[in-house]
């Protein structure tokens, strides 16, 4: 069930985007006046596939799943990420429609920012803009180089990839739970779910990780390193 945050003010907020600390005090009113705090929960559907663009998100918190379904209808994982971070910006400015869904793979905490509010402070506030920008060419390079290891490694680097990233950037530890099921695992690295069971076992036996349910422990971080420099 959804919660909405009663009283959010964007001014008091503990967790801001890199863009929020260039706003006045006056346009941090315009962004509070125009936005709203949701709890979503495990699961839940953040923005929909298809659905009509009339909000910018701002997740503060939580771990997110960025998936598009193809014309096969079959789901592919873009991107998995953790708050704080804007998504949604560039189909407000440019479809209308959003091209993609997002869901919370935890409890998160997101802002949803009234379109006309956000662009006012884009088209008058050139450090904000600029900012943005900046914010997004980040994003694109980072899924340039996902797109490129994902179809261009071997599949054990793509997969200690995934189990670095798991560990250096959403979780910031060498012992996680995989957010995903392992079917979603197989979506993100573009294999099946199989494929990664096996590939769990095999690290698994060479003593590079511990594995207990989805609770993962990497045991020897070099080697991972060294599969994924590899290819």
């Amino acid at each position: 069930m959804r919660e909405i945050v009663k009283d959010n003010t964007c001014k008091d907020c503990v967790v801001k985007s890199s863009m929020i600390y260039i706003l006045d005090d006056e346009e941090m009113e315009i962004l509070c006046k125009n936005s709203i705090e949701i709890l979503f929960q495990k699961g839940e559907r953040i923005i929909k596939q298809g659905t009509f663009t009339q909000n910018i998100v701002f997740v503060k918190s939580g771990i997110i799943k960025l998936h598009l379904s193809g014309p096969m209808h079959k789901d592919e994982i873009l991107k998995i990420e953790k708050g704080p971070l804007f998504v949604g910006v560039p189909d407000v400015f440019a479809n209308k429609i959003h091209n993609h869904s997002v869901t919370a793979l935890s409890d998160t905490a997101a802002c949803f920012i009234d379109y006309t509010g956000y662009k006012y402070l884009v088209q008058n506030n050139g450090k904000f803009a600029h900012e943005l920008i900046k914010t997004l060419s980040n994003s694109i390079i980072n899924y340039y180089n996902h797109c490129v290891s994902k179809t261009q490694k071997q599949l054990a680097a793509t997969f200690a990839d995934a189990l670095l990233y798991f560990s250096d950037y959403i979780f910031e530890s060498n012992e996680f739970l995989i957010p995903i099921t392992r079917v979603e695992f197989g979506e993100y690295i573009g294999t099946s779910r199989e494929s990664v069971t096996k590939l769990i076992h095999d690290f698994a036996k060479d003593d590079i990780i511990g594995v207990n349910g989805k609770k993962i422990n990497i045991l020897n971080k070099k080697i991972l390193q060294k599969i994924s420099n590899a290819g």
